[in-house]
């Protein structure tokens, strides 16, 4: 039986179906929601940032200490690849400042319709309404899964969960149970690509305030108090748009340095200062963007998308 099983019907769940089954695979997309990509659907603030235009060490640096374990995959399939595959199934593309890469006309539900189109052009079984609750093993091997209290089985079963970003779209962490149901050792979940809930009026004043070409620098310390007084306080600089919101502050560039920034604060109450800049390269021109940030305080808001 070459029957392929995929759990999980986002991004990467649609396009490793896909690709089985362009492949030869019979392919069976399980997804426990109503239908597959809400994420997708919802991120970019709607316009879906699909890939960047970067070369392969930058991308990989943005991942901070871990981005080598993406390398072989990339070497593979990177973003002109994805830009092909697209552009092959009809879709138009745009590169925008930063190298960002979205759909010309700016609809990420444009995105998932494609995706969706391509699955049944190449015969994947899409289940939506469908839980799998187990991984069912024999002799120490997958062989399928319960799904809706029914097995299924499949020569081989990909993991697609997601991590716990969104619940709202499916995102609960069921992948992170069911790798350790069957022996994987799972770290703390963590966050990444996400804004940062500052402290002080000035976020909530400037609600909805769009910067461009801005300077952020994040300054880390051991404690709560004056900075002077620390010796060699760890420094986070970053360079692109910014966006205040009423819980803090959110864009790209709050997106690339928060990875940095729980790495930094190592998820205990340290505390962070925020500084920004309209001209970065002028080190007296740097103001006050937040007091204080708790890195326990660091999360995605449950209403918000959080794509960069």
């Amino acid at each position: 039986m070459n029957r392929i099983l995929v759990i999980g019907g986002g991004a990467a769940g649609m396009l490793a179906a896909g690709q089985a089954a362009a492949n030869g695979a019979e392919v069976v997309l399980l997804e426990k929601m109503q239908r597959p990509g809400r994420k997708i659907a919802i991120s970019g603030k709607g316009r879906c940032n699909l890939t960047n235009s970067t070369d392969l060490p930058d991308f990989i640096n943005h991942f901070g200490k871990n981005g080598r374990f993406l390398r072989q995959a990339f070497q593979h399939f990177f973003n002109q690849d994805l830009v092909h595959f697209f552009q092959e199934q009809g879709l138009e593309l745009i590169t925008e400042r930063g190298g960002r890469i979205f759909p010309e006309k700016g609809r990420a539900p444009d995105v998932v319709k494609i995706l969706r189109q391509w699955l049944e052009d190449v015969s994947v079984s899409l289940c939506p309404d469908s839980a799998v609750e187990k991984l069912l093993l024999k002799d120490g091997k997958i062989e399928g899964v319960l799904c809706n209290g029914n097995p299924v089985y499949g020569k081989a079963v990909i993991l697609a969960t997601g991590g716990t970003s969104y619940p709202a779209t499916g995102s609960t962490g069921d992948g992170y149970r069911l790798a350790e149901s069957v022996g994987h050792s799972i770290v703390q979940i963590r966050p990444g690509l996400v804004p940062v809930i500052t402290q002080g009026d000035l976020a909530p004043r400037l609600t909805g305030l769009h910067l461009r070409n801005v300077g952020v620098r994040v300054t880390i310390s051991d404690f709560v108090g004056d900075l002077k007084k620390q010796k060699r306080p760890k420094k986070l600089n970053a360079f692109g748009e910014l966006l205040f919101m009423k819980y803090g502050l959110s864009g790209p560039v709050i997106l690339t340095l928060s990875n940095e920034i729980v790495d930094a604060c190592g998820l205990i109450n340290r505390s962070a200062w925020c500084w920004i800049s309209s001209l970065p390269l002028m080190t007296k021109n740097w103001m006050p963007a937040s007091n204080v940030i708790s890195c326990n305080d660091i999360r995605s808001p449950c209403n918000q998308c959080c794509a960069a």
